[in-house]
Formats: C-alpha cells, structure tokens, sequence
C-alpha cells in the first residue's frame, strides 16, 4: 500500500494550503489556469516570517505557479544566475538528511520541512523561511523533486548569487503579483 501511495501522491498538506481559507491553492498566480482539475504539474511557495515577541507566525506571500509559467520565470532568469544557484544547491544541500526525514515519517511531509534543506537549521530556530512542493490536481508528488523548506541563511546566500537581471526579474514578479515592498522582499528567492 504504501508503494502505490508513493506513485499516486499523497493528499495536499494542510501547510501548502490557503492560509485564510484552508482550500486548496487552484488557480496558477501568472495564467489562472485551474491547478486542480489540470493535467499540468504545479508548485506552491509560501514565505514565513515569525514575530517571537508575539508569538506569532505570519504568510508573506503564497501561491501556485503552473508548469509552463514555472518554466517562463525560470527561462527569464540570466544564465549566470542559473550557474550559480545550480553549483551552490549541488555544495551544499544535504539530501540525505531530507532523505532520512521523509524515511522516518513516510506519510507526513510536514515532518520533511522540519529543517533548512541547505543549512540544516530546525524550522523553530529561524524567523523567516520559505517552503515549496510540486503537486499535481490534488497530490503532493515526489518523484522528481521533494518538498523543501529553506530558511533565511540559505536565502540570504543564494540571493548574493543572483545577477542584477535576475533580481529585476524577480522583483517584476513580486510587484506584479503582491505588492510587497522591496525592505520586506530583500533575500527571497523564488525557487
């Protein structure tokens, strides 16, 4: 049972859904296209930021991008930018401790996102991070690439990475999508 779970995917975790409404994300950010009645795989991102004087943890942003915007973003990213990201995810992600999680709690991948995919840092010991999953209609899958959670080191040091162009591109995106002000957006990475 388990190995025919893992093909078909497991249900959409409560964290990759709206944070308001508790509905399932269902429409791409860039092209509206119903993520899940499509035949179309589709990631969600959701960016944290905690407030430990207030004990309180709040979305910046979330949303599902399909995969033909996925690929246009990515194409608009500058070659030097996709070099330097490629090379620092392949130094320094620990997939074997991502590996050992998802063995531990085969059917909790909230479990999975316990700690920075590139750091190790535990999710409680960071004010902000962000988190991101390949679906497709109503399944998380994992066959090509798992949940991660990236915490603010990481972010911080892949946005050194970036080239001016890329970073502009980004910034398009977030303006056209959220409105969020450039003090608040200043390390996030659209992964």
């Amino acid at each position: 049972m388990e190995e025919n779970q893992q093909q078909e995917g497991l249900p959409i975790p409560s964290i990759f859904k709206n944070t308001d409404t508790g509905a399932p994300l269902d429409k791409c950010i860039d092209c509206e296209y119903p993520v899940l009645e499509g035949d179309r795989y589709y990631m969600i991102e959701k960016v944290f930021k905690k407030y430990p004087e207030l004990d309180k943890t709040e979305v910046l942003f979330e949303y599902a991008i399909c995969s033909n915007c996925y690929e246009k973003m990515k194409d608009a990213m500058s070659q030097e930018s996709m070099q330097n990201l490629s090379m620092y995810m392949m130094e320094n992600t620990d997939f074997q401790k991502l590996q050992d999680r998802i063995e531990e709690k085969p059917d909790d991948p909230e479990h999975w996102l316990s700690h920075c995919l590139i750091k190790g840092t535990a999710q409680d010991e960071m004010k902000e991070y962000q988190m991101g999953a390949c679906f497709k209609g109503d399944k998380l899958v994992t066959n090509f690439m798992p949940p991660f959670m990236v915490g603010e080191l990481a972010m911080e040091e892949m946005n050194a990475l970036l080239s001016k162009e890329t970073k502009d591109e980004m910034d398009g995106f977030m303006d056209d999508h959220f409105g969020i002000p450039p003090e608040l957006r200043k390390d996030l990475i659209l992964i």
